[in-house]
């Protein structure tokens, strides 16, 4: 790996670790029973009460999928899905959805920075043209 190169990747597997560590830890609240209870009370009020343990266990895989490299192109796309349906929710209940717009923005950077390559349909670059 080039030099240059490197450091964007540590930043953007940096910004990966915080936000798969932000999804571990909540998904693992919610899928082993010590969620708070503000957290659950929202997720009833929502209409989720009764999939807390699929949710949470969702949201596990999810963040792994993300963390590890060889699946990380998966977890970003599961990620996003995941994220994006966080946004949907609280903006029916007109809740503020700019934290998880946040996570949403920082879980694509992260991805840029640790492989370019995955916004080549954007760029119309390939993947063998971005290595050379």
């Amino acid at each position: 790996m080039e030099k240059s190169r490197k450091i964007p990747m540590i930043v953007g597997l940096m910004i990966h670790l915080l936000v798969g560590g932000l999804m571990i830890f909540a998904g693992s609240g919610k899928a082993f029973g010590f969620a708070p209870r503000q957290i659950v009370e929202s997720m009833k009020t929502y209409g989720l009460g009764d999939k807390l343990v699929l949710i949470g266990g969702g949201e596990l895989v999810t963040a792994m999928l993300l963390l590890i490299p060889v699946t990380s192109s998966l977890g970003v796309l599961l990620t996003s899905a995941f994220w994006g349906g966080v946004i949907c929710i609280h903006m029916a209940h007109r809740e503020s959805y700019v934290f998880p717009s946040l996570l949403l923005v920082l879980t694509w950077v992260g991805a840029y920075l640790r492989d370019p390559t995955i916004l080549a349909s954007f760029t119309n670059r390939t993947r063998s043209e971005s290595r050379s």
